[in-house]
């Protein structure tokens, strides 16, 4: 019994392995689904639109460090198109004020664009390519965050924090992965977990008939009587 499940085992392997769902295979395809699932979970362009609101009129005033060459002039670049204050300087860091609800706005808009898959728009707007856009953006906060923590402003710290978590890493990370409703997909993602469950069952009761075939089995240590 239990190498005839460890056959099934492997020959289900086998299947998922070759491309058999649109030219993919079964683990591509599953996989796919999952990053478009959370793709949407992880959009939270609203949310952090909401949140800039409360921080306008908040002025900030920080040096960043992008720490590429010639990164200095991009960031100062994408700063001053939105209409904010960008110095390069002399240690190769560049000083940037303004407005951090505003600026925020700027950033979740260009967010928003890189999500949507709309790099073209970016790089219209800058120059360069969406991804660079979202880093440079996302070096930014990541200073600012120190600097918050440094003069004990807490909540623009959480907020600087949740930029660069919720709002850049999302549209950096999913660039080139189209999002899905969970409400769309729900007989596959059920499909998917009760899958998930038999085959390991399935390889763990495989196992466990194989040891005890050749007489490999756990039992209790027997207690040891006092004498």
């Amino acid at each position: 019994m239990g190498m005839i499940g460890l056959i099934i085992f492997f020959m289900i392997l086998s299947f998922w392995s070759s491309p058999v769902i649109d030219h993919k295979t079964g683990l591509e395809w599953a996989d796919d689904l999952f990053n478009q699932l959370s793709k949407t979970s992880a959009y939270k362009i609203p949310i952090a639109l909401k949140k800039a609101t409360r921080f306008e009129g908040i002025i900030v005033d920080l040096g960043v460090n992008p720490k590429w060459p010639g990164a200095d002039e991009k960031v100062a670049k994408i700063i001053t198109v939105n209409g904010l204050a960008a110095q390069v300087l002399d240690d190769g860091r560049v000083r940037i004020r303004g407005d951090l609800g505003l600026m925020s706005k700027a950033a979740i808009m260009d967010a928003d664009l890189l999500f949507a898959d709309r790099d073209q728009e970016l790089q219209d707007k800058y120059g360069m390519s969406g991804r660079e856009v979202i880093y440079y953006w996302w070096t930014g906060y990541d200073d600012l965050v120190r600097r918050c923590i440094q003069l004990n402003r807490p909540s623009e710290a959480d907020f600087a924090k949740f930029m660069m978590t919720g709002v850049l890493e999302p549209s950096y990370n999913f660039v080139g992965i189209r999002r899905a409703d969970i409400s769309q997909n729900i007989g596959r993602v059920v499909f998917l977990l009760g899958f998930y469950v038999f085959y390991a069952v399935l390889y763990g009761f495989s196992m466990m008939y194989i040891f005890e075939g050749i007489g490999i089995t756990a039992t209790k240590a027997a207690r040891k009587k006092e004498a």
